[in-house]
């Protein structure tokens, strides 16, 4: 019985494809992860600006 031509992926070829899969999903997770931070900072410079502004405000009408 001759051999045909290798069918299918070996071992090795499936753990490179799992790495570098988890590399791509820990790269998305560290992007979500930092534009959440950017979104809370922005609040909070939001909040502040508002505040001066605010305070402010009250110093010129007194």
């Amino acid at each position: 019985m001759a051999r045909t031509a290798e069918q299918g992926m070996t071992l090795i070829e499936v753990l490179v494809a799992l790495v570098v899969l988890a590399l791509g999903l820990f790269g998305s997770a560290t992007l979500q992860w930092r534009a959440l931070q950017a979104t809370e900072q922005a609040l909070y410079d939001s909040q502040a600006i508002y505040r001066q502004q605010t305070a402010l405000e009250k110093a010129r009408a007194s």
